[in-house]
């Protein structure tokens, strides 16, 4: 791992910061951005889409892209970041953790219902159907949703999570599983638990597999579905 990687991970410091900051950062949009920008008429979501890209995942890729500046030499990006090609293996991770997923979180959304907690984040509720005279989030939705999945997946396992096996080892997943839930503190509570299932699952598949691409699957199936309950009100 440490070829990977090119130095040994002394610390983990600068990865643990992009988790906490990140997670900073998301609250300062959702709590203090979101309702200036939804009083100029512009629906929760369709602000959160617009003020998520600058100012919280953009600094996640800056900031990954300074750790690799600063590790020492290693070989082509694709490599690092584990880009690579899936084998049989990976298919069969794959399949098991949509499986897991799926399951999971029908029984997270259960358990949401029995505390009466929403499953949503705050700037996710009471959404009106997009195709109403909100076809416009179809375009944002465009531009956000990759830079959302493969934002998050490049950094946090294509990035950190190597980072972490060098310096914990066999364990790292569950490091990582534990620093993404703070960065989703912000989102409340009720889509804290809906989000166990995916926060434990991804990053154990992406380590398991060694492949950032079933990272990027695994939480594009679960994102995506999502979108498109809220475009077409689907809960209403």
């Amino acid at each position: 791992m440490n070829n990977l990687i090119g130095q040994e991970v002394k610390n983990l410091i600068p990865d643990i910061s992009i988790f906490i900051t990140g997670g900073i950062l998301q609250y300062i949009v959702i709590y203090c951005f979101i309702p200036i920008l939804n009083r100029s008429g512009i629906m929760q979501l369709g602000s959160w889409m617009i003020l998520s890209i600058p100012f919280i995942f953009l600094p996640i890729i800056v900031s990954g892209i300074f750790i690799l500046k600063i590790e020492k030499k290693h070989p082509k990006t694709t490599e690092r970041l584990r880009i690579n090609k899936f084998s049989k293996k990976d298919w069969y991770w794959l399949l098991a953790g949509l499986i897991i997923l799926v399951i999971g979180s029908i029984i997270a959304f259960q358990i949401c219902t029995i505390l009466n907690l929403n499953p949503n984040p705050s700037f996710a509720r009471d959404v009106d159907p997009w195709i109403k005279e909100h076809t416009w989030m179809f375009g944002l939705w465009t531009v956000y949703w990759p830079i959302n999945i493969l934002g998050e997946e490049f950094i946090w396992r294509g990035i950190i999570l190597p980072r972490m096996e060098a310096y914990i080892g066999k364990f790292a997943w569950l490091f990582n599983s534990f620093l993404w839930g703070i960065f989703h503190l912000a989102f409340g509570l009720g889509n804290l638990i809906t989000l166990i299932p995916t926060l434990i699952i991804v990053p154990y598949i992406a380590q398991k597999t060694q492949n950032t691409w079933t990272a990027v699957i695994l939480h594009a199936t679960l994102s995506g579905p999502g979108f498109a309950v809220l475009a077409f009100g689907l809960l209403q």
